[in-house]
C-alpha cells in the first residue's frame, strides 16, 4: 500500500489511469487498521492490483471533493472511470472480490 503525501493528492487522481483503489483513513481509528491490515492481505493475493492509502485527517479537500461520509473508506475507481465508495469492509474473501472486480482486465495492461 502506498501512502499519498497530503499535498499532492489531487496530482496522484489526475496522473494516475485505469483502476484505482485508494483506503481513506485516520490513523487513530482501530475500525480502520483492521480494514488496512485485510486490505493487505487481499493486495497480496492480488499481483496486479496496487493499493494507496490516504489519511483524512491531512487531506479535508479530498473529504470534501468526493463526499467521504466516514473512515474506513475504500474509494475505487472503475476502469470506465465511474467511483464506488465502500465504508463496509465484511471479510477479507469480500474485500478481495471487490477489488478482483474493479481491477479486472487491468492486469494485463500493467
Amino acid at each position: 500500500m502506498i501512502e499519498w503525501e497530503a499535498r499532492s493528492w489531487e496530482k496522484e487522481l489526475e496522473s494516475r489511469q485505469g483502476a484505482l483503489a485508494l483506503f481513506v483513513y485516520t490513523p487513530l481509528c482501530g475500525t480502520c487498521t483492521v480494514a488496512r491490515r485485510m486490505l493487505e492481505v487481499a493486495e497480496a493475493s492480488l499481483p496486479g492490483v496496487r493499493l494507496f492509502a490516504a489519511n483524512i485527517n491531512t487531506m479535508p479537500g479530498l473529504a470534501e471533493a468526493y463526499r467521504i461520509e466516514s473512515v474506513p473508506c475504500l474509494m475505487l475507481r472503475h476502469p470506465d472511470g465511474s467511483w464506488e465508495k465502500k465504508y463496509r469492509f465484511g471479510s477479507v474473501v469480500e474485500v478481495r472480490e471487490r477489488l478482483a472486480d474493479c481491477f479486472k482486465g487491468e492486469e494485463e495492461k500493467s
